[in-house]
This record gives C-alpha cells, structure tokens and sequence, in this order.
C-alpha cells in the first residue's frame, strides 16, 4: 500500500496544482500556528496571550480550509485566498507582539502565507 501511495503522490507532484505554492504556504502556516498555540498554552504569561491563542486557532482552521479549496479548484479561490490573508496578518500581527522564539517565527510564517495568499487572490 505504501508504494501506491508514494507513486500517487509522486504523480501528483509531478503534475502540478497551479495553486501548489500557496497550498504549501497555508499548510506550513497552519502546521506551525498549531505549534506556536501549544507553545504559548505553556509560557507563564498564558493569560496575556488569550487574543493572540483564539488568532492562532482561526489561522490554523482557515490555512486548512483554505489548501482545501486550492486542491480541489474550487470557484471560490479568490475569496477564500482573502479571508486567509486577513486573518493571517492578523496573526502575524499577534505574535511579533510577543518576543519568544516561536511566535516570532510564527509571525514570519504567517507574513509569508499572507502574500501568497493575497497574490491567489488577486488573480
């Protein structure tokens, strides 16, 4: 079953999704929002972070909401493309008000989702 696997997916790659970038981005962006929640739930200052905890849920869920569409071409790319760059600036914004390592790295991750979201959504 493995090597089927692995032969789809290689089949897949080599393809291409037109929308391959900004998948990736929203899947890394939503990977590593997940983290830096689970992250911030353990630093001393947790009640501090609540607004920033509830932006990094919204970004996980609309990053994977957001790949979802973008896989299976749906009409609607533009508009789900915007919504994510929104919320993911609002995240990016959250974390860099923070000065650990991951929600900085959070911050960039998010800030990096956020233009390829806004380039998909401008096409």
């Amino acid at each position: 079953m493995v090597a089927t696997m692995e032969k789809s997916t290689s089949s897949l790659i080599q393809k291409g999704n037109p929308n391959q970038t900004c998948i990736d981005a929203c899947v890394i962006c939503a990977q590593i929002c997940q983290e830096c929640l689970n992250m911030c739930l353990q630093e001393e200052d947790v009640k501090a972070r609540v607004d920033c905890i509830k932006t990094l849920q919204d970004c996980t869920e609309i990053c994977v909401l957001t790949a979802g569409y973008m896989s299976r071409s749906s009409g609607n790319i533009k508009n789900i493309c915007n919504v994510c760059a929104t919320i993911c600036e609002k995240c990016a914004t959250e974390c860099d008000s923070f000065q650990d390592q991951h929600c900085q790295t959070c911050a960039g991750t998010c800030n990096l989702c956020a233009t390829e979201c806004k380039s998909m959504g401008n096409m």
